[in-house]
């Protein structure tokens, strides 16, 4: 399902942003809905990002990179899938803006594997 969710990988809760399918707004309320739960939450959680066939426009790189800042010390791991071309550039900004070092992975299972150990 799209959008933002918790899901559970062999025991380990991951933040799960999936933007596939999303318009920009829905992207942007995926955000808000991620920050807002992880902050409530208060408590240290992986966060994997698929933006495979999603397209990040201006306002949504804004966005991330504000919410990326805001609860970078309760996502110590991050992973991102769906990266290609100019989406590694994009990659590459939100990790300056954010100071994180968010990995790169052709898919899910990889970027999982890696978020949980």
């Amino acid at each position: 399902m799209a959008g933002h969710s918790i899901i559970n990988y062999k025991g380990v809760d991951i933040s799960y942003l999936d933007y596939r399918g999303l318009t920009t707004k829905e992207m942007i309320d995926a955000i808000d809905v991620a920050v807002k739960q992880t902050l409530s939450n208060n408590k240290s959680i992986p966060l994997l990002t698929n933006i495979k066939d999603a397209y990040a426009v201006p306002e949504f790189m804004q966005k991330a990179k504000k919410a990326g800042k805001e609860i970078k010390h309760l996502t110590p791991k991050s992973a991102i899938v769906g990266v290609n071309g100019a989406k590694k550039i994009l990659v590459n900004t939100y990790n300056i803006f954010t100071k994180s070092d968010t990995k790169v992975f052709d898919d899910e299972e990889s970027a999982k594997e890696w978020l949980i150990k």
